[in-house]
């Protein structure tokens, strides 16, 4: 059975490379996976947010303590994960496995995870990212690219491209 992964940012922008990996399970078969790695400044943030701008401004959240404030960002990025994989799985009557983990390196991450669900292909978009910024904080599909151990489907997204 294939494997097929699509890391995810939960952008709009990143929405075809969803729409493309289900497409590609439903024509081929096999299950679809989807990632969202939290990163570091993310965590790094909870601990000067507070909790009600964190939570997306639910008013009336109590006062909570830094750890408890990144295990709350990794539980609401791990809900949404699974909540997106289920509303993919019902549009395209696929199997869907949503998942948010914790990243201090990206690629790391996505490679792991991949080894971990011995993930047959990966899946991932490219946005349209101006030359100083390419040059001074590097791409982070291309290091995805150059550091894969198996095929790599590299989707354009944003606003520049249509799927």
């Amino acid at each position: 059975m294939v494997r097929i992964l699509a890391a995810t940012d939960f952008s709009e922008e990143g929405k075809p490379v969803l729409d493309f990996t289900a497409e590609m399970v439903r024509k081929c078969g096999g299950k679809m996976y989807l990632l969202h790695a939290v990163e570091p400044c993310m965590m790094d943030a909870a601990g000067c947010m507070a909790a009600d701008d964190m939570l997306g401004g639910f008013s009336g959240m109590p006062p909570m303590e830094i750890d408890d404030q990144t295990t709350t960002i990794l539980a609401m990025a791990d809900k949404r994960a699974k909540l997106l994989a289920e509303q993919i799985s019902r549009q395209w009557d696929i199997p869907i496995y949503g998942k948010a983990e914790e990243a201090d390196d990206i690629v790391e991450c996505v490679h792991d995870f991949c080894r971990r669900h011995n993930i047959n292909i990966l899946v991932i978009g490219n946005r349209h990212h101006s030359l100083l910024s390419s040059i001074l904080l590097g791409n982070t599909a291309e290091k995805l690219v150059r550091a894969a151990k198996i095929p790599v489907t590299v989707v354009p997204c944003g606003p520049k491209t249509s799927v």
